[in-house]
C-alpha cells in the first residue's frame, strides 16, 4: 500500500499507558506495582467511558483532560484513597509525557525516511497532542485532534479530519491503531487500518476487520 498519509493513534498506538502511569499511582498511593496496575486499567476504562458518553449525550465534547480527571476521581473513590489538588494535577499532566512503546520512534522515523507524511490522529485535546508531538521531536507533519471534530473515536467525524482539514480522502490514508475500538472505527469509516495488537485481542466486530494487523508497530513497515 502507498498511502498519501499515515496517521497514528497516540494513546494506545504509540504510547505505553501502563508503564507510564503504574509507577506514578504506586508512589502516590503508597502501594506496590501489582496493586497499582488494575487501578490504572480502571482509570483508563472510566476515562474512555466518559468520552464515549460525551459522544452520545448531545451536549458537546467534554475535554479529554476532564474525562481523564473524572476517571481519576472514580479510581480514587473505588480504591478508597484521596489526593490533593497538586497531586491530581501531576497525575493529569502525566498524560502529556507518556512513555513511547520501544519501537515507536524507529517506526515513525522509518516512515519518514520512506517519504511518507505522518500525522497524529487521536482523542487527546489539541494542546495534549501538541505536547506529544514535541516529545517526539515534532516529527509529525500534522496533529489532528478529536477536539476539532467535536467527538471522540470511533465517531466518523474524527477520521474525517484528514479530508476536512488536509483534503486527503480516506482511501488514501493508512491509520495505525493501538486498540480494537479504533481499528473498528477506521475500517467502518472506510479508512484502511493497521492494528498494532500488542495484547492479542480479537476483532471487536468481524464485519469490519482491520486491513492489516501485527503484534507491534514494526509490522507496519512490511506493508508500506
Amino acid at each position: 500500500m502507498i498511502p498519501q498519509l499515515i496517521t497514528f493513534d497516540a494513546y494506545m498506538g504509540l504510547l505505553d499507558i501502563q508503564s507510564s502511569l503504574v509507577p506514578l499511582v504506586s508512589e502516590a498511593l503508597d502501594i506496590d506495582a501489582a496493586g497499582a496496575y488494575p487501578l490504572v486499567r480502571l482509570w483508563r476504562d472510566k476515562q474512555m467511558a466518559r468520552a464515549a458518553a460525551s459522544n452520545s449525550l448531545g451536549m458537546g465534547r467534554v475535554s479529554f483532560r476532564k474525562c481523564t480527571r473524572l476517571g481519576l476521581n472514580h479510581m480514587l473513590a473505588r480504591a478508597g484513597c484521596n489526593m490533593n489538588n497538586a497531586q491530581m494535577d501531576r497525575m493529569i499532566s502525566a498524560w502529556d509525557r507518556l512513555i513511547p512503546w520501544p519501537d515507536a520512534r524507529e517506526v515513525i522515523d522509518e516512515c519518514k525516511l520512506k517519504g511518507y507524511s505522518v500525522a497524529l490522529l487521536s482523542n487527546g485535546d489539541q494542546d495534549q497532542l501538541n505536547a506529544i508531538n514535541r516529545a517526539f521531536g515534532s516529527v509529525f507533519d500534522h496533529v489532528l485532534s478529536s477536539e476539532t471534530a467535536g467527538y471522540y473515536k470511533p465517531h466518523p467525524d474524527v477520521y474525517g479530519l484528514t479530508a476536512k482539514v488536509l483534503g486527503i480522502a480516506k482511501k488514501d490514508v493508512l491509520h495505525v491503531a493501538g486498540s480494537g475500538n479504533d481499528a473498528l472505527g477506521a475500517e467502518a469509516f472506510g479508512m484502511p487500518c493497521y492494528w498494532s495488537n500488542r495484547t492479542r485481542e480479537v476483532d471487536m466486530d468481524p464485519t469490519y476487520p482491520p486491513s492489516f494487523t501485527g503484534p507491534d508497530l514494526t509490522g507496519l513497515l512490511n506493508i508500506i
